[in-house]
């Protein structure tokens, strides 16, 4: 389908078209599934729905349709499935019917732990299961812990990837796992067999899995990174880099070392300034500034900067961004600029009143700056 957007927004991944397709497919193995009921029934409410809603519609109606035993139904699912996505590919638009399927098997099959863990190894090879994952982690840990172990070896990326993204700790969207909050290594002892992984598409997971680890458990985080970091592939080096981000954004000294930067630098803030002081939403915010060196000796900068922005209560919150890793010479002087577009987006909404800019270089706060963002 043509991509998302105002005027064809996320909900519509979930039409009639592919809901017809999917009703088609399971028609093939189960003769006495009654396609045209289903499909009307869906078509009166499709339209009424959300993104979400859509999703958990069409799994409760595939609920009624299918035969009462959920063992039946989750093999039906299981063998109406298409074609798996090659290691090369990931999920298109297409597949989101797959998300009511994987939500099919943690709703309703919850007493049949091997035919639902089998079934979500089938989906996640289609479309992407970690948030059904998590379902049966609670259920049975230690069988689901075996199971992953196991899936860190599979041939498929996409299997490989649900490993690491189903036991992330924080996972947008599907809740948190307060267990591997409390203690992750039986995480870490996952991502480990996983950090080499000859596919980004896994590499990426890892990384974001060590990343939500840090928000609960730096000190363990750090300890594994430093310990990946020892491996000269490049892969693994963008790796640890990646999985850093918010430890160096917090000015986490010890991350901040394994990457050979100190947090006592020896350097002035000379100018930091912003093109005016009253924006509207759609803007452009320009940012200017020059850093002088007062050391003896070159050294390394990570330079990044953070707005708070106003909420819609009038509080603020800061959100650091990503600028630039730079190096700074004897007595050197750099000037810096940056465009910042002030724009409305699916993550952030912009509410009027007095902004505010800091700079942050090697995990430190230089300088403030405010604005104002007017209706």
């Amino acid at each position: 389908m043509a991509g998302l957007s105002q005027e064809n927004p996320l909900k519509n991944v979930f039409n009639q078209k592919v809901i017809s397709e999917l009703a088609s497919r399971i028609s093939k193995v189960y003769p006495n599934f009654a396609s045209d009921k289903f499909l009307n029934i869906i078509k009166l409410r499709l339209d009424d729905l959300g993104f979400i809603e859509r999703s958990n519609f069409l799994r409760d109606t595939l609920y009624d349709f299918l035969p009462n035993d959920p063992k039946i139904s989750i093999q039906i699912l299981i063998d109406s499935l298409g074609p798996e996505l090659p290691n090369s590919s990931i999920a298109g638009l297409e597949g989101f019917t797959v998300m009511s399927l994987c939500s099919f098997v943690s709703k309703y099959g919850k007493e049949h732990f091997d035919l639902s863990m089998k079934a979500l190894y089938e989906m996640t090879k289609r479309f992407s299961a970690e948030g059904d994952l998590r379902t049966f982690i609670d259920i049975d840990y230690e069988k689901s812990m075996s199971l992953l172990h196991l899936w860190c070896k599979d041939k498929s990326h996409h299997v490989r990837r649900l490993v690491s993204e189903g036991t992330r700790p924080r996972l947008p969207l599907a809740g948190r796992i307060p267990r591997f909050q409390k203690d992750p290594r039986p995480v870490i002892e996952l991502l480990d067999k996983l950090v080499t992984d000859e596919s980004l598409y896994v590499r990426r997971s890892v990384a974001n899995n060590i990343n939500d680890i840090a928000k609960d458990n730096p000190e363990i985080a750090v300890t594994t990174l430093k310990l990946w970091k020892k491996n000269p592939s490049s892969d693994v080096q963008w790796l640890v880099s990646h999985a850093s981000r918010s430890l160096v954004k917090s000015g986490n000294k010890d991350v901040l070392g394994i990457f050979g930067v100190s947090s006592e630098i020896e350097i002035e803030l000379k100018v930091f300034s912003i093109a005016k002081k009253k924006y509207r939403i759609n803007d452009t915010l320009e940012i200017q500034f020059e850093i002088e060196s007062k050391a003896k000796k070159e050294e390394s900068l990570i330079i990044d900067y953070v707005i708070h922005f106003v909420k819609s209560n009038g509080k603020t919150k800061e959100k650091v961004f990503k600028l630039k890793k730079s190096s700074i010479k004897p007595r050197e002087l750099i000037p810096i600029s940056k465009k910042h577009k002030l724009i409305n987006t699916s993550g952030r909404t912009h509410f009027p009143g007095r902004h505010m800019i800091e700079l942050q270089i090697n995990g430190k706060r230089y300088g403030k700056v405010e604005f104002n963002l007017n209706e």
